[in-house]
């Protein structure tokens, strides 16, 4: 009798421990298929192309690339001499057109003054159209010189704001073509995560909700909050145009899949100030105000594992 109650009592521990572990990869389930997290997530932040507005020889570069400049530093600067002389010509015109406009004007007032009976009506008409034309001249003339003048000031390049400069690609000798994109400046501050979140999943998505975000390759547990989900976005496979929308690649062309969509998350302060590289990927979980289940920090890292493995 001892060892019967013994063994029913092992049966019941064993079918105990079956239960709960039903139960715990039941709900496991139910939240990797329901609840709205993604495996597919990259840090992102505004990054500003720069391209010169002029064209000629870089003579210094004082920058070396991923290095963080503060707005107003230098970047580059291109062939100032020549822009110097063409800025040189131009005050030069500046200068003779004015000359001749007061010389024009004061013409102008002789005929006017002396009058028909010294000369023709035409010839004083004559004087005046002569000197508008060259007042025109020197209006021209001015507008050169302005021109020339932002030439040179723009033959300096400088950080339009703080940040990291990323893929230098001009050193001191080379031609560079007014547009040609040089350099690109990470903003410093303002990284953010973007979420591609399948479309089944965006109902249990608000504004505001909290996120966990695991970076690839790490433990540590970034934390942010949801600012807002993509209003529109277009398939690659589409052969619509794209009219400015993110375009989403389809991981199966022959399979119908749930739409991803992007989903902007702010960092919270203390985590944007030690951002990861943008482009780097990244594991979501959005946790509800009463979801405790994707608010967990061990299912986070459960997932983080499943995608090192998947």
């Amino acid at each position: 009798m001892k060892n019967f109650s013994i063994k029913i009592i092992r049966y019941a521990i064993t079918l105990l421990i079956v239960i709960l572990a039903a139960i715990a990869i039941f709900r496991a389930w139910v939240f990797y298929t329901e609840s709205p997290w993604t495996r597919d997530a990259k840090f992102t932040a505004d990054v500003v192309a720069i391209a010169p507005d002029v064209s000629g020889l870089v003579t210094d570069v004082p920058v070396v690339d991923n290095q963080l400049v503060k707005k107003g530093d230098v970047l580059f600067k291109i062939d100032q001499p020549r822009y110097q002389q063409v800025l040189a010509e131009a005050n030069a015109d500046v200068a003779y057109y004015k000359a001749m406009a007061d010389e024009k004007k004061r013409e102008a007032g002789r005929r006017v003054k002396l009058g028909i009976q010294a000369m023709s009506q035409e010839a004083i008409d004559q004087a005046t159209n002569d000197q508008q034309t060259t007042l025109h001249q020197l209006a021209k003339a001015q507008a050169a010189a302005s021109s020339a003048a932002l030439d040179l000031q723009r033959t300096v390049v400088t950080a339009p704001a703080d940040g990291w400069v990323t893929n230098l690609t001009v050193h001191p000798g080379a031609f560079i073509t007014r547009g040609a994109t040089s350099v690109a400046l990470v903003k410093q501050n303002t990284f953010y995560v973007l979420a591609y979140m399948e479309e089944t999943k965006l109902a249990r998505v608000q504004k505001g909700d909290r996120v966990e975000i695991t970076p690839l390759g790490s433990n540590h547990i970034l934390h942010g909050t949801v600012d807002s989900v993509a209003a529109a976005v277009t398939n690659s496979s589409s052969s619509a145009a794209s009219n400015g929308l993110a375009t989403i690649d389809s991981n199966l062309e022959w399979v119908r899949l749930a739409q991803r969509v992007p989903v902007k998350i702010t960092l919270n302060d203390m985590d944007e100030k030690h951002p990861y590289s943008a482009g780097t990927t990244a594991t979501v979980v959005v946790a509800g105000e009463n979801d405790r289940v994707a608010h967990s920090s061990w299912f986070t890292k459960f997932l983080h594992r499943l995608r090192e493995f998947g």
